[in-house]
């Protein structure tokens, strides 16, 4: 991913918490307090191939031209995988019964699913990407989140796939945003250290290679 690219991705998000917080502010109100969980993940062979690689993707909603650059950086399709995301502890905000925000009438689409978008990072490899986030006032400290992840197009099969992640909670802030840190990850018996990045957006992201047999 290029300097522009990445700025252009930060200036929007930058942007997107301005207008966020600007509301919040103009009805006299704190913005709501969030605990952010950002992973990606690196699929790869034994012999380090990027299996990720060529996943096909909706582009970016500013893509008027597209570059080998950008079809490399996208929305990955609904169609070619489903994720759920279990909470450890019960939680208000998030149901672990349908892996979803809880719909509500005012609410569009009823139901929020988990999903993944796929970033080039800088050692060459794409990145399946999620950003999860729960309210602190609805749910306790949710310490493990458990991803399941069906997509035939990295594991050549139908089954879901689980990954069981841990995180420690700190208490500082920032913009009533605290950073979850990613330490330990297990998928199929195997044991995986993330790395912190800043690759994506100055939050920090975890990322982690998945060596698939």
């Amino acid at each position: 991913m290029n300097t522009m690219k990445t700025l252009k991705i930060a200036g929007l998000f930058i942007f997107v918490m301005v207008i966020f917080s600007s509301c919040f502010l103009h009805f006299g109100v704190d913005p709501p307090e969030n605990v952010e969980y950002q992973l990606s993940l690196s699929f790869q062979d034994a012999f380090c191939r990027d299996l990720v690689k060529g996943i096909g993707l909706e582009w970016w909603p500013d893509s008027t031209i597209i570059s080998e650059e950008q079809a490399q950086s996208g929305i990955v399709r609904d169609s070619l995988y489903t994720l759920d995301i279990i909470v450890s502890e019960p939680c208000k905000n998030w149901d672990n019964k349908i892996y979803n925000v809880k719909g509500r009438p005012d609410f569009i689409p009823a139901i929020n699913r988990p999903g993944l978008s796929m970033y080039k990072y800088i050692d060459g490899y794409c990145y399946l990407s999620n950003g999860f986030s729960v309210p602190v006032n609805d749910c306790p400290e949710e310490r493990i989140l458990t991803y399941q992840l069906k997509c035939p197009y990295l594991f050549g099969d139908e089954a879901i796939h689980e990954f069981v992640t841990y995180w420690d909670i700190p208490k500082a802030k920032k913009l009533n945003q605290h950073t979850a840190k990613c330490y330990r990850i297990e998928f199929e018996g195997n044991e995986i250290i993330p790395q912190l990045s800043t690759d994506i957006n100055e939050n920090g992201d975890y990322m982690a290679i998945i060596k698939l047999k």
